[in-house]
């Protein structure tokens, strides 16, 4: 009587590596400190949406009426940040996005694996992929959109590769009707679509080998058209479009903000993404296995949209670096040829494994404080009661409980990422002049902040908004702080290493 296989537990070694992939960039990610820009009013919209519905107007700034229109589109993200709040308050909300992270990253290890039949390949390009997004990971709603595009893309390149069948483009429509509602950033998975669309055809009309059926492709065609339709399953309709667009048209957001300017080569991120588009180029010229139309077509319009913003970077990187992957594996053995005979796990692999990830675990905002990180490190947050070590030191915490005590007799000044925390926590005791929600308000008022922040008229133009109170950083604008110091009629009456409160006299 022959004897039944025993059941083996364990890893083999090129397992562990996509695992140290995936927990390094994961790690990374839960390091880094959420600044105030995006997040607070993002949270703040959360909390109105669930206490009271959507809201659509201006609501947080006093320089324009509080009934002046204002979309928040990804209302569905900003409620789910909210709903995190409520479990487990702000460390359960970072940790949402770190998660978010490390599943996003996870997938794209999949896909490569998928695309070269290499853990170590996968475990390789995971690592750029993530590098080159280390400037796009704040705590925001676009966190939301990281898993819709990849399991977008995953659909399409897994369908048009044969090896998923037509039932899952039926998720394709599904995924839309959340993301469309999560963030701006569904228009992408849209644009994917398109790619697939246009090259699946052109492999068809080509008779390239390996194409997909007229039969197949009109089930691509349906599914692309599904997704369509699905994008008007939210509060604006068809009307989300021109929402979008109006944002990329808007002067002041494509002219101020960094994010969307292109990616520098002096910056790390940038960096990365230069040394990503030159991996993928030498790829492509050196490949194994050639990328097809549908693919070509898709790196290079992420590519083209990631010179033109830094804030389109992780879409390039999620999508190409699987593709990278694909190109230097290996060929795959003729047909009918024996595959390889798998090598059996190690359990001293997977215990390994299984520390990474705890390792991960470590690093949750739940227990990272209590580690013993570097100084240098540790001085970079903000003393957030019930959230050490999490958000950054630019975060006006003391400064604003210093207005919610002595509010001021007026309108107030603040620098533009502190109106993001203003929204949370002043609101609605106090206003704010100006914050992250750029296209909400008017060029000309953007020229002023960026005039009174370099200290150009900047006394004449308080007065001309009649201001009471300055709130300002004192990294990012130490004109304005010494033009106040100079003037008999302000009056500093707060400060801290970061922030300083000014009052008139």
């Amino acid at each position: 009587m022959s004897t039944p296989p025993r059941l083996q537990v364990g890893l083999r070694l090129e397992h562990l590596w996509v695992v140290l992939a995936v927990c390094l960039v994961g790690g990374f990610v839960s390091l880094v400190p959420t600044k105030p820009n995006d997040f607070w009013w993002h949270l703040k919209a959360g909390e109105l949406v669930a206490t009271s519905g959507i809201p659509s107007t201006n609501l947080f700034a006093w320089t324009l009426p509080a009934e002046h229109p204002y979309i928040y589109q990804s209302w569905l993200g900003e409620w789910l940040f909210y709903l995190l709040y409520q479990i487990g308050g702000l460390p359960m909300t970072i940790f949402g996005r770190n998660l978010l992270a490390t599943l996003a990253f996870g997938l794209v290890a999949w896909e490569a694996r998928l695309r070269s039949g290499s853990w170590r390949l996968a475990a390789l390009v995971v690592v750029l992929a993530g590098a080159m997004t280390i400037n796009n990971l704040n705590a925001r709603t676009q966190n939301w959109s990281w898993l819709p595009f990849m399991g977008t893309l995953m659909i399409l390149s897994g369908y048009a590769a044969g090896r998923l069948g037509p039932r899952w483009l039926l998720g394709l429509p599904l995924i839309m009707v959340f993301w469309v509602n999560a963030h701006g950033a569904f228009i992408m998975g849209i644009l994917v679509a398109g790619a697939f669309v246009v090259g699946e055809t052109l492999r068809r009309w080509l008779r390239q080998p390996r194409a997909l059926s007229w039969a197949l492709l009109q089930r691509l065609y349906l599914a692309v058209a599904g997704m369509v339709v699905a994008t008007m399953v939210n509060p604006l309709g068809p009307g989300v479009f021109g929402y979008v667009a109006s944002l990329l048209g808007d002067d002041a957001s494509q002219g101020l903000i960094n994010e969307w300017q292109p990616p520098s080569p002096q910056t790390p991120a940038g960096m990365f993404f230069v040394i990503g588009v030159l991996v993928l180029i030498a790829a492509f010229a050196f490949a194994r296995r050639r990328p097809s139309i549908s693919e070509v077509i898709l790196v290079c319009g992420l590519g083209w949209q990631a010179f033109m913003g830094a804030r389109y970077v992780v879409w390039f990187g999620m999508a190409a670096m699987p593709l990278v992957a694909q190109s230097l594996a290996a060929p795959r053995p003729i047909l009918g040829s024996a595959p390889a005979p798998a090598r059996a796990g190690n359990l001293a692999n997977l215990i390994l494994a299984l520390a990474l990830v705890g390792g991960w675990g470590t690093l949750q905002p739940w227990f990272k404080w209590r580690l013993p990180l570097p100084a240098e490190y540790q001085a970079i947050f903000v003393a957030m009661p019930g959230a050490p070590q999490i958000f950054s030191a630019d975060t006006p915490v003391a400064a604003v409980e210093e207005l919610r005590n002595v509010p001021c007799a007026g309108p107030i000044f603040n620098e533009m990422g502190y109106g993001s925390y203003m929204a949370w926590a002043l609101y609605p005791q106090a206003q704010s002049f100006i914050d992250p929600r750029v296209e909400l308000f008017p060029l000309e008022q953007w020229r002023d902040y960026v005039a009174i922040t370099r200290g150009q008229e900047a006394l004449a133009k308080l007065d001309q908004y009649g201001i009471a109170c300055v709130l300002l950083d004192v990294h990012l604008q130490p004109a304005l702080a010494s033009a106040l110091d100079e003037s008999s009629i302000w009056e500093r009456t707060y400060q801290d290493a970061q922030s300083e409160i000014w009052r008139r006299r």
